[in-house]
């Protein structure tokens, strides 16, 4: 979730969004080109209540067994 005040610090990396630290102790411009981010509009939000793409149970379940747990078996819990 971004809120409107996040969005002065929110960048589109494109898949994802980043929000960032209101002061970095990292080079920004740098990390900017780095990741191909383009700040959000001030102002912007992204909440599940405007979200377009949504998962299914199975969709959900895929992602753990890829990424979290390869054994993972909803039977199991």
């Amino acid at each position: 979730m971004i809120t409107s005040s996040d969005s002065f610090s929110s960048y589109d990396l494109g898949k994802y969004f980043a929000v960032l630290p209101q002061t970095t102790v990292f080079d920004l411009p740098a990390y900017l080109t780095s990741w191909g981010a383009t700040p959000v509009t001030p102002g912007f939000n992204y909440c599940s209540g405007t979200n377009s793409e949504w998962l299914l149970v199975d969709d959900l379940r895929r992602l753990i067994r890829t990424h979290v747990d390869p054994q993972f078996s909803w039977e199991t819990y």
